[in-house]
C-alpha cells in the first residue's frame, strides 16, 4: 500500500528540547501527514531560552503539532526504563492503532562523561552506553514486535553521529555508543527486512540543537560571548559548505529515510554534515 493509503504514525523519542532534530523531525512528520507521538522525559525547561518560553518539553512539541492542525500525543518516557518503553508503545497503539515509524533520537551528547579511555570512570562509560545504546535497543525491539504484528511494515531511522564513524580523543564513550548505533542499524535491518520493515541511521555532523547551544553557553559563562562566538566559528571553519548546520536539516533526511521514497533503501547510515566526511 502506498502512504497516502495506510496509517501513518511514527514515535519520536528524545523530543522534548526545543532546539533539537527531535522537536524538528517531530514537526515534519506531522506536515507530513503523520499522526506523531512525542517521547522525552519528564522535565520541565532546562536553559534560559526553555525557561524563558514557558516551555513543557514533549508536551509544547505536541501542543505545536496540534495547533498547525495534526495529531499528536506527549508522552514522558525515560528510555532507560523498560516499563516507560511497554508503555510508550502501548500508548501509541491505544490513541492511534497502528505504530508504522520510529526514530530513536534520545540519547546524551558528547559533552559529557569526557576523559582519556585510561582516566575514564566504568560508571560514566555504563551511563553512555545504557542511554545511547541499549535503550536504542529496547525501544526498536519493542517497536519492531508492534511494527510485525501490524502487518504492514514500517520505518525506523536511528540517529548515530560523525563520532560513530571515528574515534576523537576524549570521546571514546560516546563514539562507542554511536557506533554501535551504526552497527545496530545494520543488524536490524538485515532481521525485519523480511517482514517489510526498514531500518536505516543518519550520522549528523555539527547542529545547531541544545546540544551545541549548552557548550557555548558554558563557554560564554567562563569567558565571555566572544569565546562562544569563536567556538562556533571554529566548527564552521571545518565544514565545507561553511556552516554549522540546522535540526530542520536532518529532520529532511530523517523523513526522506521513512518515507516511500527511500522503500529501497534499508541498512545504511547516511552523513548529514554538510560534507564533513565524505564516505
Amino acid at each position: 500500500m502506498g502512504e497516502q493509503q495506510r496509517k501513518r504514525v511514527a514515535v519520536v523519542t528524545g523530543a522534548g528540547r526545543m532546539i533539537g532534530i527531535g522537536r524538528a523531525t517531530a514537526l515534519k512528520l506531522a506536515a507530513l501527514g503523520y499522526d506523531v507521538v512525542v517521547a522525552a522525559r519528564g522535565e520541565g525547561p532546562r536553559n534560559p531560552d526553555e525557561e524563558s518560553a514557558g516551555w513543557l518539553g514533549a508536551a509544547s512539541v505536541a501542543a505545536e503539532i496540534e495547533a498547525r492542525g495534526g495529531r499528536a500525543v506527549a508522552v514522558s518516557c525515560d528510555v532507560t526504563s523498560q516499563e516507560e518503553i511497554d508503555a510508550l508503545i502501548a500508548t501509541t497503539l491505544d490513541q492511534f492503532g497502528a505504530l508504522t515509524a520510529l526514530v530513536n533520537n534520545a540519547a546524551i551528547g558528547s559533552t559529557t562523561k569526557l576523559a582519556p579511555i585510561v582516566d575514564l570512570a566504568e560508571e560514566g562509560w555504563r551511563e553512555m552506553i545504557e542511554v545511547n545504546l541499549n535503550a536504542l535497543f529496547r525501544v526498536s525491539k519493542a517497536a519492531a514486535r508492534a511494527m510485525i504484528a501490524g502487518g504492514a511494515g514500517g520505518a525506523i531511522v536511528n540517529v548515530s553521529s560523525l563520532a560513530g564513524r571515528t574515534g576523537m580523543a576524549n570521546f571514546g564513550a560516546y563514539c562507542a555508543s554511536k557506533a554501535g548505533v551504526i552497527a545496530f542499524t545494520q543488524q536490524l535491518a538485515l532481521e525485519l527486512a523480511q517482514h517489510g520493515v526498514r531500518v536505516n541511521c543518519v550520522c549528523p555532523g555539527a547542529t545547531d540543537t541544545d546540544m551545541l547551544g549548552a557548550v557555548t553557553r558554558r563557554a560564554a559563562a567562563r569567558k565571555g560571548q566572544e569565546a562562544a562566538t569563536q567556538i562556533r566559528d571554529r566548527i564552521a571553519s571545518t565544514i565545507p559548505l561553511g556552516r554549522i548546520g540546522t535540526p530542520e536539516e536532518q529532520a529532511e533526511a530523517i523523513a526522506f529515510l521513512i518515507s516511500d521514497a527511500a522503500s529501497y533503501i534499508t541498512g545504511q547510515s547516511l552523513n548529514v554534515d554538510g560534507g564533513q566526511r565524505m564516505d
